[in-house]
């Protein structure tokens, strides 16, 4: 008689077992480097919208000067900075809280979009405080020591889950008052 070598039904059920456990795991783990793959573009580009943004309304650009150099603080608001910089320009930084822009003003000119590529999908929200020299908060702007920014840049609910980005940044400037 000739032995038939075959399967038995446990080890068929066990195959089964152990490669569907091994496609679970395969399929989390794809879905998670994709994931991944799409969301840090999306996160690094809002880490650098961010970083920019501050960078031009503490440091200014080839425009104007920025935060650092303020002369004197003319208006505060909690979504709004007037000032005027040393080389006597007065300046506005304001946040559209309806739209999730960041405008700047220079002299008489209109307000221009800042940084000037951000696109449709991403916005731009954040908030003004202002101190005194006793680090107490005040709405005075003569008596504006030091003004704090924070700067919230994503892409739609910045929500991971929903493979978006988002940065919250913080910076703190000293307000000199430069003759």
């Amino acid at each position: 008689m000739k032995s038939i070598k075959a399967f038995t039904l446990i080890e068929l059920v066990m195959s089964i077992a152990i490669i569907s456990i091994l496609a679970v795991s395969g399929a989390f783990l794809m879905i998670y480097t994709v994931q991944n793959g799409v969301v840090m573009p999306n996160q690094l580009n809002m880490d650098m919208l961010a970083t920019e943004a501050l960078s031009i309304m503490i440091e200014g650009d080839s425009q104007a000067k920025g935060l650092r150099f303020c002369k004197s603080v003319t208006a505060v608001a909690a979504n709004q900075v007037d000032f005027v910089n040393q080389d006597g320009v007065a300046m506005r930084y304001r946040f559209d809280t309806v739209g999730g822009k960041l405008y700047r003003k220079i002299g008489a000119a209109a307000e221009v979009l800042l940084p000037y590529y951000l696109s449709t999908g991403i916005t731009a929200t954040g908030s003004f405080t202002y101190y005194d020299a006793s680090e107490v908060i005040t709405a005075t702007p003569a008596n504006v020591r030091r003004i704090e920014i924070v700067l919230t840049a994503q892409t739609g609910t910045g929500s991971y889950n929903n493979w978006e980005g988002q940065s919250i940044q913080r910076s703190s400037i000293a307000v000199k008052k430069y003759q």
